[in-house]
């Protein structure tokens, strides 16, 4: 049974069809508890403290403990997952870049987190652990890290 579940996420055939699935399958909180434990494992990766998270995301010691342990595998998906998150946030903040240079008048992505942020203090700094992950740019991963889909004006 588990693996027709996987094949039929695995026929969706577009972000449409997946975004209406998953609306259908989970509610709101569902999916924002499951987008948390995504970016506690982001947070993980950069070797932030668990009591760094804890002020970030508001998660609790036992979520972080659960992510941390999967991380730990070697066939970790959250390891898939935050690579393509960290990539495609780039690739949106490119866009958005561009956009800005041809004409487009608005607040920066990481300009206009840090303006309604609860974090905004903490995030700058800690982020850094996180970037020196990855291997491009440091400011655009800095940025990528903070320009979620839901803020994502293009």
């Amino acid at each position: 049974m588990i693996g027709e579940f996987y094949d039929m996420i695995d026929s969706l055939k577009d972000r449409n069809e997946v975004r209406l699935f998953i609306k259908s399958l989970l509610t709101a909180d569902e999916i924002a508890t499951l987008m948390r434990r995504i970016e506690t494992a982001v947070l993980l990766s950069g070797n932030y403290k668990y009591k760094e998270i804890i002020k970030i995301l508001g998660v609790g010691n036992e979520k972080i403990s659960n992510v941390h342990k999967c991380l730990l595998q070697d066939d970790s998906g959250y390891k898939i997952i935050v690579k393509r998150l960290i990539e495609n946030r780039k690739k949106r903040l490119k866009r958005f870049k561009k956009s800005e240079k041809d004409g487009a008048k608005s607040l920066s992505p990481l300009g206009a987190i840090k303006n309604f942020s609860p974090a905004n203090r903490i995030l700058p700094d800690l982020l850094d652990a996180v970037i020196e992950k990855f291997e491009n740019d440091k400011e655009l991963e800095k940025e990528a890290l903070l320009f979620t889909p839901s803020r994502d004006h293009v």
